[in-house]
């Protein structure tokens, strides 16, 4: 089945989970979203988790995850 990562479309296997599609796009952004610097997100803008499952035809975003606000 096609994802698109970033406009960039990738074959991945059928039941495969967002952590398949990252791993097939781009290992160091992988390790990113593992490591809370960056987040992976649905074309909505909603955050997804990494074993989350795919379907097929799903665009994903991976962006840098945003500050966290300051307490007061």
């Amino acid at each position: 089945m096609q994802i698109k990562v970033n406009g960039e479309t990738v074959e991945i296997f059928s039941g495969a989970r967002v952590k398949d599609a990252l791993r097939k796009h781009s290992r160091p952004e992988l390790k990113q979203v593992q490591g809370n610097k960056k987040m992976v997100c649905d074309r909505y803008g909603h955050e997804l988790d990494l074993e989350g499952e795919l379907s097929g035809g799903e665009e994903l975003v991976v962006k840098k995850r945003p500050a966290p606000e300051p307490r007061s």
